[in-house]
């Protein structure tokens, strides 16, 4: 049973690793502004989560045969599993342990680079959308002597990107 937990883990390892890198590509298509290379690699990382939601199933499944088989009572950690286990599980488990935790704390810093290059955007996105809306739209202003007219805004937009 121990083997098949070390098994499953260094699935979701391998899992957690791809996902990195499917947000790294994500990272890059934001800043290319690649649409279709982002719509790809979206479809990808459902693609991931749901073979991680397999897993996490399979390794609850395999905790639970190992917890009854031990009798152990409440939640079985890593820390309580490697003083049941021998030498050799004990090594592999302490590696895919520290490796998991490694590439989850890369995860969670690319995503929250990339959920800030999405609120850029949308926020460039909404102040243009807010000139737009502004053009040709007369609004009231005063003349040097102090005559109210009416003034259009003027808005210059780049179009070589």
């Amino acid at each position: 049973m121990v083997d098949r937990l070390i098994d499953i883990l260094g699935k979701e390892a391998a899992l957690f690793e791809s996902f990195l890198k499917l947000l790294e590509q994500q990272q890059c298509a934001l800043v290319d502004n690649d649409v279709e290379e982002l719509n790809r690699v979206t479809e990808v990382q459902r693609e991931r989560m749901a073979e991680g939601k397999l897993l996490h199933k399979e390794r609850e499944v395999v905790i639970e045969d190992i917890k009854r088989q031990n009798v152990i009572k409440g939640d079985l950690t890593i820390t309580r599993l490697l003083d049941m286990v021998d030498q050799s599980q004990a090594d592999q488990l302490s590696q895919l342990r520290d490796a998991i935790i490694n590439v989850n704390d890369r995860i969670l810093k690319t995503r929250n680079q990339n959920a800030l290059l999405l609120n850029k955007s949308r926020e460039y996105i909404g102040r243009m959308m807010k000139m737009l809306s502004r053009v040709g739209d007369p609004t009231p202003s005063y003349t040097a002597g102090g005559i109210e007219q009416e003034s259009t805004l003027n808005v210059a937009l780049d179009r070589r990107a």
